[in-house]
């Protein structure tokens, strides 16, 4: 999503689950994502998604503003991990037994969730901006997109959890940008 914000071309090469014992041995840390640019591989989500950003611009108008959409990614992390093991782990991918209190579970992670977008939430409204650090998608603004889609599989309400929720992925998806990319990535292997 960085490079279509940026309008700026890139080659995603999607590794299905059928493909990924082959290409396995080859990535730094055994696992995916990998970003090969320049010569280099890089590896970590948030270490390419900074990378990227900032060779883009995308990371705002000075040390704060950068800073600001780190704090974003980060606090996004902890909601989107939280999601990934109270959920994911038994829902989708299986390597945990289905908790005996479903419902208490999504409660506990709806409830994580919410605290954790309130204060993106709060940094927003402090901006006073389009987005939540500035007037154009950055960083952040990707970052939280990306984790609310990635976590509907998991928990269906979440693009309209909170309002500021509902009203920011709104702005995200109409920005043409975004709908061109949303439009024409390819579907996911898990279903999100």
């Amino acid at each position: 999503m960085l490079y279509a914000v940026a309008k700026k071309e890139f080659t995603n090469q999607v590794v299905t689950f059928a493909d990924w014992p082959a290409v396995k041995e080859e990535q730094p840390l055994k696992q995916l994502p990998t970003l090969k640019t320049e010569g280099q591989v890089l590896c970590q989500s948030n270490v390419i998604a900074r990378h990227v950003a900032r060779r883009l611009g995308l990371v705002g108008e000075g040390c704060w503003d950068e800073t600001w959409n780190d704090l974003v990614l980060e606090v996004t992390k902890d909601f989107y991990e939280a999601v990934i093991d109270k959920i994911y782990t038994w829902k989708l991918f299986k390597s945990k037994p289905e908790p005996e209190d479903v419902s208490k579970v999504m409660e506990e992670v709806k409830g994580q969730i919410v605290k954790n977008l309130n204060y993106i939430q709060s940094i927003a409204d402090k901006k006073g901006k389009k987005f939540i650090v500035g007037n154009d998608i950055q960083l952040g603004d990707v970052w939280l997109y990306a984790a609310l889609e990635s976590c509907k599989l998991g928990v269906p309400d979440i693009m309209t959890i909170t309002p500021w929720v509902k009203e920011f992925t709104a702005k995200f998806e109409a920005d043409e940008r975004m709908k061109k990319h949303m439009a024409d990535r390819a579907p996911s292997s898990v279903g999100i």
